[in-house]
């Protein structure tokens, strides 16, 4: 745009379609069809809001493009209220012929799934993301963590740390999981050890020693994630310079990557949990990783950061980096939105988003 030329803009693009059914529903046209809309919520029916969004930026040229989806149902609600909401008018000026944020029709709101603002036609977390990426500088480097993100090897965790608390009759919980993911193996057996109540009853070492014994059969055949080496290899092809930065000491990394030492020949160099003094989030590990590469050290807004574990994201924001975050399904919402963008998936990445050359 020549008004722009010259001008460090953020450009925000972005546009709701309400689908119900598969049927994408407009604003409604007449009162008729209004309630034909509102007959059918209070049916039962749900209502898929669909926001596509664009950020592009004048200063780095990336254009970032999402979509994202919420899910509304509402529960049977009286022919005074569809009466109410037509004579207030304020549907017939919406796709799909409903206000969420409406107080009236809010009282018979049963469920979102994804979130009011994103149902509301503004995903702000999505959003606040795209407008990170879109303003970051393009990427030259990466590190990746590796357990939970890399390998499948948080299954293993979970197993044995649950069969070593059953004994003890204290659950291993999600909430407990997250407090303890990314840190050194004594660390987070301290945090398991007091959030249980199990001091004079399990130290520290006596757990990190049980599930050591536990782990060794699980580790020898962790498999790769979706999307895991796909990724690695495209980026390799690119001679994009790569990095892992674990909090797994040496012997557990060699043990977790047993059978596939050809992929991950292909990192520049690791970084292990035992060559740092201290452990995410602090940035420590992220930090020794980059300054490796060869050449002088990449800026670290130019480095981007793989992790599944809310102190690894913690981490890589502290070290100045650009992150992704790829969680467990189960991780609660409050550990998310911190990252640059938030993926289901590796088999997700788009590449370009970052600078970096797309997949073919």
């Amino acid at each position: 745009l020549p008004r722009l030329e010259g001008r460090e803009v953020l450009l925000v693009c972005m546009d709701q379609v309400i689908e119900v059914d598969g049927v994408v529903r407009e604003k409604p046209e007449s009162e008729a069809e209004a309630r034909q809309f509102l007959e059918s919520y209070r049916a039962g029916k749900a209502a898929r809001c669909v926001n596509g969004m664009v950020v592009h930026s004048t200063k780095t040229g990336k254009r970032v493009t999402e979509v994202d989806v919420s899910t509304v149902t509402w529960k049977p609600f009286p022919d005074s209220t569809v009466d109410q909401l037509i004579k207030a008018g304020d549907i017939l000026t919406c796709a799909g012929g409903f206000v969420v944020e409406d107080p009236e029709l809010g009282k018979y709101l049963s469920k979102i799934e994804g979130s009011s603002d994103s149902a509301e036609g503004l995903p702000v977390a999505p959003l606040r993301a795209m407008l990170k990426r879109a303003a970051a500088p393009a990427v030259t480097h990466v590190l990746f963590d590796m357990d939970g993100l890399l390998l499948d090897t948080e299954t293993a965790y979970t197993v044995v740390q649950q069969e070593i608390c059953s004994r003890f009759d204290r659950e291993f919980t999600w909430a407990l999981k997250s407090k303890m993911m990314g840190r050194k193996a004594l660390e987070a057996a301290q945090i398991l050890v007091s959030e249980l109540g199990l001091e004079g009853k399990l130290t520290p070492e006596e757990f990190v020693a049980e599930r050591e014994k536990l782990l060794q059969v699980h580790f020898a055949k962790a498999e790769l994630l979706p999307g895991v080496e796909k990724l690695i290899r495209h980026l390799h092809a690119h001679k994009v310079p790569m990095a892992v930065a674990t909090s797994s000491h040496r012997r557990h990394f060699e043990l977790k990557t047993t059978l596939h030492k050809e992929l991950f020949a292909l990192m520049h160099h690791v970084v292990t949990g035992d060559q740092v003094a201290q452990s995410k989030p602090h940035p420590e590990i992220f930090l020794k990783a980059a300054a490796m590469f060869e050449g002088a050290t990449p800026d670290p807004t130019t480095v981007l950061v793989f992790e599944d574990a809310p102190n690894g994201v913690e981490a890589g924001n502290a070290a100045g980096m650009q992150v992704v975050h790829v969680p467990d399904p189960n991780l609660a919402a409050a550990d998310k939105g911190q990252s640059h963008c938030e993926l289901t998936t590796l088999e997700k990445f788009k590449p370009e988003d970052f600078g970096l050359p797309g997949f073919p």
